[in-house]
């Protein structure tokens, strides 16, 4: 009995520091090069003096392709405000796969990018996906959310800018 209850408490304790991670990580994000959906080389330097929202997903992942339209609208609603809104698929097929996907959901204005080699994954310690994370004009992280999101709300939205703004405010859950 005393063993069935610290393994249970075992599990909710990884349980929640994998689904509710709230701890920003450092990382070197301007490192972090992918490809755009025609193949040209790309990267987060190329945002540098920006914020960044960016999203690791693949199509095989079902809450991955319930997020993409609401960063789609996210990113229409933003209008070129900060921050950028990127989504990053980590398809080891890229483009083939990927473009069927969002014509599939109609998602035809959201930055879409390739990482086909999943070297975001472990550069960015990703441990699930979807996995968003916030990064300041500075390139340092300054939230991470797991799992499906709606973004185009108006309290994601508060909570983002907040975020940006160094402002105390909600926690990334």
């Amino acid at each position: 009995m005393l063993s069935a209850i610290a393994i249970a408490t075992l599990a909710i304790i990884v349980g929640y520091a994998v689904v509710a991670d709230r701890s920003p990580r450092s990382t070197n994000a301007d490192a972090l090069a992918f490809q755009r959906l025609d193949g040209s080389s790309a990267g987060l330097a190329g945002f540098r003096g920006q914020a960044v929202l960016l999203t690791v997903w693949a199509t095989w992942c079902w809450s991955c392709r319930q997020e993409l339209p609401a960063l789609a609208r996210l990113h229409r609603g933003l209008g070129g405000r900060p921050p950028a809104v990127i989504a990053l698929s980590v398809d080891r097929d890229g483009a083939d796969v990927v473009e069927p996907l969002l014509e599939q959901l109609s998602v035809k204005d959201l930055p879409v990018f390739l990482d086909p080699t999943g070297a975001s994954v472990g550069g960015l310690a990703i441990s699930g996906l979807p996995t968003t994370i916030l990064l300041g004009p500075d390139g340092v992280e300054k939230a991470r959310w797991h799992g499906v999101k709606a973004w185009d709300e108006k309290s994601m939205m508060d909570e983002i800018a907040a975020l940006i703004a160094g402002r105390p405010g909600k926690q990334a859950r």
